[in-house]
């Protein structure tokens, strides 16, 4: 069963009406009559940042609560596009995957945090769907969201059939290890994203698509180059704050590519529990070492 936890409501009451306030009077009511409300989605919301050497307040200041204002009307359109999205997609989960899943989804405006991401909450795996960083990168519509909300819902799919949401406990954390463990964990979701689409279509937009393609062969290069690097790692892969060959979010690409290839050798249940040793061979096979 899929639990809809929705505080989007909860932050535009406390928001609507004031949206010319300034910058910190912002912080103080996302703080005092919105967050508060939700203990452990405000404390993932901080620790995001702080856990990453940030100070999560600096972060508010300089680049959420200053476009709280501009930003508004989009956020009410993803919000409504999201729970239409939501009402047909279960249908085409059950379809492909065969699978019934216990998970929470929570709608959410925290500190522009992360678009979609995968955690828990209440005891629960759960997508977290942000809102305000839907907003900041201009996917509040249809088109954009689909692709968005299908990857994540693809994740928990995966880790419910792996029955892990990461790296195996028994291999080491390192940037090698974890370089192949994210081409293959976000390789599943962009694959099937596009299998759960009908169509190999990204929020990121064609061009995106396009200028990966034509890239293609270099970029495998430069992260087989960059899984040996014990300060970076594969990190510029991944994230929109990040660009390789100036792209954005090349990981992803490659990543799916990469089950792509699998996907001739193994079926989805068994391709989803791959033994790490395998992963590791098979995307290095991938990668051209």
């Amino acid at each position: 069963m899929i639990s809809v936890i929705d505080t989007f409501e909860d932050f535009k009451t406390c928001f609507q009406d004031n949206l010319d306030a300034t910058i910190k009077e912002k912080i103080k009511i996302w703080e005092d009559c919105y967050i508060s409300n939700f203990p452990e989605l405000e404390r993932k919301c901080k620790e995001d940042y702080e856990s990453n050497g940030y100070d999560w307040r600096k972060v508010a200041e300089s680049i959420v609560f200053n476009r709280t204002k501009n930003d508004f009307n989009k956020m009410i359109q993803a919000h409504n596009n999201i729970l239409k999205i939501l009402d047909k997609i279960n249908s085409k989960v059950e379809y492909i995957f065969n699978i019934d899943v216990d998970m929470n989804i929570v709608l959410y405006c925290g500190l522009c945090n992360s678009a979609g991401s995968v955690h828990s909450y209440n005891g629960k795996r759960t997508i977290f769907y942000g809102i305000d960083k839907i907003a900041e990168l201009n996917w509040h519509t249809i088109d954009k969201l689909e692709p968005l909300l299908s990857h994540e819902l693809c994740h928990v799919l995966h880790f419910e059939l792996r029955g892990e949401d990461d790296l195996p406990q028994d291999i080491e954390k390192n940037n090698y290890n974890e370089g192949i463990w994210y081409l293959y964990e976000e390789g599943f979701a962009q694959f099937f994203q596009y299998k759960l689409l009908g169509k190999s279509v990204d929020s990121r937009g064609s061009q995106w698509l396009q200028k990966c393609r034509e890239n293609k062969e270099q970029l495998k290069s430069l992260y087989l180059t960059a899984l040996y690097d014990k300060e970076k790692g594969t990190k510029y892969f991944f994230g929109d704050w990040f660009q390789v060959l100036g792209i954005s979010d090349t990981g992803y690409y490659l990543g799916a590519e990469f089950i792509n290839v699998l996907s001739n050798k193994y079926n989805m249940k068994d391709m989803a529990r791959l033994q790490f040793e395998t992963i590791r061979k098979e995307s290095m096979e991938f990668l051209g070492e």
